[in-house]
């Protein structure tokens, strides 16, 4: 602002001033109040003018002055964005430029900020030249996806409607719409080894399984340490959430609940143990009836049951949320491997016999019963999330893969696919969320880990590297999106490794 503009405004302050005196004179003295002419009475309407107008001028003055100072040109239009009722978006729904952003962060560079150390090694994967805050923004759509707010916009009635049509017909059935659009190769596999799950504690001793949690970006370890560790998943830091110790209780079995509050572990113990992961509380709970031991078990997708594997072929079934036993079931041989459907009313079961049994819950009876073909002694199985492929592992080596809806017509049914890629007893099966991928592993031998592409049921060679050791693999565990891979092995370590086909969590 010039000093010419500043002294009229001072001026103006003063001739006011004045007028209110003469004025206050009058009154106090009996005389009539000043009536002003029209001139007068113009000139008194500037006494609600606020004092930082009088000093510093209006906004529209100020701003003009402002940007004159730094050699640009103001726009009066530029104010107009702030009439916008939605945030991010115009009434158009069409996205709004930034208010502000900042130049060093289009000037910084990957290679500015990412160096080698030491702990990190060579980085010869990323792109120096590249833009530090594209590459963030993708490592952050990478794992976690844009939320659904941000991508909200202003929608009409019909749009709306359109919309819930669409989502109720996408999610009838067991139809994956989402496979359809991956493009994932049947011969070479595109992965990544990253930091392992547990690098930042590595407390658990011998990790007896492993699992990634339903909703969070978050994994459970747990081991013959009598610890349970729950680990952020990011692939780089891995950082430690929480840590739960059980006296004297080596865990040999961990399910988190679907729900994704609850965890369940068993031992070798008469009772096992609830936590409450919200509120970190455990619960000790006492097997019921002739229960022994809760080392092999499995929680029902519905949340409310659990289904555990007694001594000579006893199979139990236990309420998982008042830890009452509604019923036994009894087969031939010992069990050794529980699976349940998708709608939670069956539970296959295979053991040490030839057969695979599938027990009705409905009917509380043995359903029906078939023949695995190659198979002498069971030891796990296994049901796609898109309940179409059954696989069942033996103690030979052999996995067959079953098509579900054909194994209830006959007591010998054919298999699919086998594969004799392994020549040591499976140990674990594991489909992804699109059953697009099947993991097997074998504990018997390191590095004994395959995977599986279907539906051209071809197995991929370049998985895993011959470079990189996995160990002896105990237990397996895609995340909810299938984006990461960990493996539980006989020794501390829990390798993870990064499929890069699935961009969510």
């Amino acid at each position: 602002m010039s000093s010419d503009e500043s002294s009229d405004g001072l001026e103006e302050l003063k001739e006011l001033m004045a007028l209110y005196g003469q004025e206050k004179e009058k009154k106090e003295s009996g005389k009539k109040p000043f009536v002003p002419k029209a001139s007068q009475a113009k000139e008194l309407n500037y006494v609600e003018v606020p004092m930082e107008k009088v000093i510093l001028g209006d906004k529209q003055r100020f701003l003009a002055n402002l940007a004159k100072s730094v050699g640009a040109k103001w726009n009066h239009s530029d104010d107009d964005g702030e009439k916008e009722q939605s945030v991010g978006y115009d009434k158009a729904g069409n996205k709004r430029k930034p208010a502000w952003s900042d130049s060093d962060d289009e000037d910084l560079k990957v290679g500015d900020v990412k160096k080698q150390t030491k702990h990190t090694g060579p980085l010869n994967h990323l792109r120096k030249d590249r833009s530090y805050k594209e590459y963030l923004t993708a490592r952050f759509q990478r794992t976690l996806n844009q939320p659904k707010w941000a991508e909200k916009k202003e929608k009409n009635s019909e749009d709306e409607y359109a919309s819930s049509d669409e989502e109720l017909l996408q999610t009838v059935g067991f139809i994956d719409h989402k496979a359809k659009r991956l493009d994932l190769l049947p011969k070479t596999l595109a992965f990544k080894r990253v930091k392992d799950l547990n690098r930042s504690t590595y407390s658990e001793g011998v990790p007896s399984s492993v699992q990634f949690h339903p909703t969070s970006t978050a994994a459970l370890v747990s081991g013959a340490n009598c610890v349970a560790t729950i680990y952020t998943v990011d692939g780089q830091k891995n950082e430690k959430l929480h840590s739960m110790r059980f006296k004297k209780f080596p865990l040999i079995c961990s399910r988190i609940a679907p729900c994704g509050t609850k965890a369940f572990f068993g031992s070798v113990r008469k009772f096992y143990y609830a936590y409450d992961l919200l509120e970190a509380k455990e619960s000790q709970l006492t097997l019921p009836g002739d229960m022994e031991s809760m080392h092999n078990f499995e929680v029902s997708p519905c949340g409310k049951f659990i289904v555990a594997a007694g001594k000579f072929g006893a199979i139990h079934l236990l309420t998982s949320n008042t830890n009452e036993l509604l019923h036994s079931f009894k087969q031939e041989g010992g069990v050794r491997g529980l699976c349940w459907t998708g709608d939670s009313k069956r539970v296959l079961v295979v053991g040490a016999s030839t057969n695979v049994n599938v027990l009705s819950l409905r009917q509380n009876v043995i359903e029906h019963s078939f023949l695995d073909d190659g198979c002498i002694h069971g030891q796990v199985i296994r049901l796609s999330p898109n309940q179409r492929l059954l696989a069942t592992g033996s103690d030979e080596g052999v996995v067959n893969v079953y098509d579900y809806e054909s194994v209830y017509s006959s007591s010998a049914p054919q298999p699919e696919k086998s594969f004799l890629n392994l020549r040591t007893g499976i140990k674990d099966l594991q489909f992804n969320h699109t059953s697009e991928l099947l993991a097997m592993a074998s504990s018997k031998a390191p590095n004994c880990v395959k995977l599986a592409h279907f539906p051209s049921a071809t197995v991929y060679s370049n998985f895993p590297s011959q470079n990189e050791s996995v160990g002896h693999v105990t237990s397996m565990s895609f995340s909810p999106h299938s984006s990461f891979l960990a493996f539980a092995t006989k020794h501390k370590f829990v390798p993870l490794f990064r499929l890069k086909y699935f961009k969510n969590y």
